[in-house]
């Protein structure tokens, strides 16, 4: 088949596809899109869940790789909301500390701040667990994203010799307080320095949980080469794209 044929046919097969082409644009578009179909016929997984601290690339990792896979993103913090406003204190104390007792929370100490939020997302990944085997019973591949993935959601989903032929579960880390302490900056135009010890520390706690198992870490920086090494444990190859 002629080759812009392909690319008049690929529509059909991306259902969904957010990608703009055009025949004056054909070689740009046919290499790109030839590229995605390449992506997806190599990708090992339906469920794509990638987990990390506060302020360290998450997003911008998630949102590029939605667009190499072709894959929609969840964001956990809608689940947040969501469990925030259902659920009662007296039932889940831990989803409401924060909001109901803010002036005794800041004050708390690190070490207590921490607690607090590994609790945080063991609780809610009760609730994320349900998210993912619906998706793979439902097959409707997703990338699941967010702060309050905790490593035990994965090792328990990584566990199973069925779901791990179609999870894959990423950790990004930044190890500079000063670099999350920026990565703020740029995003909210504020400093937060408390924020970004407890980040580092929630980073560093999360490193130290996912250590000798099949989760996949990488280091957020360099930044121009973070997906490209993230696709490479992915595919589990050295295949390169643009």
């Amino acid at each position: 088949m002629d080759d812009w044929l392909i690319v008049d046919r690929i529509e059909d097969v991306l259902v969904g596809t957010s990608i703009p082409y055009n025949y004056e644009k054909s070689k740009f578009q046919y290499k790109f899109i030839m590229g995605v179909i390449k992506r997806n016929m190599k990708k090992k997984f339906d469920i794509l869940l990638i987990g990390g601290a506060s302020g360290v690339g998450k997003s911008c990792v998630s949102y590029k790789l939605s667009e190499i896979y072709q894959m929609n993103v969840v964001q956990v913090d809608d689940f947040q909301c969501i469990v925030e406003h259902y659920t009662k204190e007296e039932d889940y104390p831990v989803f409401h500390y924060w909001n109901n007792h803010f002036e005794e929370a800041i004050n708390q100490t690190i070490e207590k701040k921490l607690e607090i939020m590994i609790n945080y997302s063991n609780e809610l990944s009760k609730a994320l667990e349900l998210v993912v085997n619906n998706h793979l019973e439902e097959n409707r591949p997703m990338i699941l994203e967010g702060d309050f993935i905790s490593p035990s959601l994965c090792k328990k989903l990584l566990q199973d010799n069925v779901i791990n032929k179609r999870v894959k579960c990423i950790y990004i880390f930044e190890d500079d307080e000063a670099q999350i302490l920026q990565n703020y900056y740029e995003r909210e135009g504020s400093e937060q320095n408390d924020r970004a010890k407890l980040s580092l520390r929630y980073n560093n706690w999360i490193k130290d949980q996912i250590e000798g198992t099949e989760i996949i870490a990488i280091q957020s920086r360099p930044w121009e080469s973070a997906i490209k090494r993230i696709c490479k444990e992915l595919e589990n190859d050295e295949t390169t794209f643009n």
